[in-house]
């Protein structure tokens, strides 16, 4: 434990619950202020940071970036990669066997050989923590398919938002709550998809799927364009990954959600963009 030290940006209630636990077992911890999209590179000062503490083993948590992670190697330290998504040229939510990976928090337990009995020492139901992990690999779905109760599925929602809120992301919620509700009754069709757009600060996406989770209850196709945040995502979709070949970004929930990030500077897609490739699909698979 005193050589290794973990790297984890504390963006999402599965980041939260792998920090809260590192932290209970008294694991070194490097906290990263970034949110969704977390890069390595981006960290500056890892590098000389690992230097100065003497680790040997850098475990980071959902966070992409070769040229960091190669500058460790080279100091020697052994680097591990704890993820489940695909990115941009990187590789990261299969095993070498092509096995889709568990989620980070499941991979983490693992990896310090976090039993049931420790997590109930922490005062934690190893049962819902094992839920936030699969909550993130697959949402509601997922929790569903693993034969999770609609009570121990309560409970993890529950839980999810203790530790957003004890991490203070769940400032203004009301107000957030009302904008996601708005974009999600102004809603429209289009080939199977419901198409959600809007133009705040405010994230939608996992607001909305909540709303989907506890009023429509069954996965829905949706196509979210946040274009204030510069993001554009296709949810529940079998069409996912070859949006990821097509366009880049990132996968989540088992390969069946894609995302773009829209950055100043660089080749953007657009709603348009996707709507033809899904249009193009479409007809290639009926000429198939």
């Amino acid at each position: 434990m005193k050589k290794t030290v973990l790297v984890i940006p504390l963006n999402d209630p599965e980041a939260i619950m792998i920090y809260e636990i590192a932290k209970g077992l008294g694991i070194q911890i490097i906290r990263s202020p970034q949110p969704h999209g977390a890069d390595l590179d981006k960290e500056i000062d890892l590098v000389p940071l690992v230097k100065a503490g003497g680790w040997e083993r850098v475990v980071i948590v959902e966070m992409p970036g070769l040229k960091t992670e190669a500058k460790l190697r080279k100091l020697g330290v052994e680097v591990v990669i704890v993820d489940h998504h695909h990115y941009t040229g990187i590789e990261r939510a299969h095993d070498k066997k092509g096995k889709s990976l568990p989620s980070s928090l499941e991979q983490f337990l693992k990896l310090f050989r976090v039993t049931d009995a420790k997590l109930a020492k922490l005062g934690y139901d190893p049962r819902i923590v094992l839920g936030i992990g699969v909550m993130d690999r697959g949402f509601v779905w997922a929790m569903q398919k693993d034969g999770f109760t609609e009570k121990e599925i309560a409970a993890t929602i529950a839980l999810q938002r203790t530790l957003l809120k004890s991490h203070g992301m769940l400032k203004d919620e009301d107000r957030k709550a009302a904008v996601a509700r708005k974009a999600w009754d102004r809603r429209r069709e289009w080939n199977g998809y419901q198409v959600v757009e809007h133009n705040t600060e405010v994230e939608i996406r996992s607001r909305v799927s909540m709303i989907i989770a506890l009023e429509v209850k069954k996965p829905t196709s949706i196509i979210f364009v946040e274009k204030k945040r510069g993001l554009i995502y296709v949810q529940e979709s079998a069409n996912a990954m070859d949006l990821f070949r097509t366009f880049g970004g990132f996968t989540f929930g088992l390969d069946h959600n894609w995302g773009f990030r829209n950055v100043p500077g660089k080749k953007n897609v657009s709603l348009k963009d996707v709507q033809r490739h899904l249009s193009d699909l479409a007809r290639s698979y009926v000429r198939d």
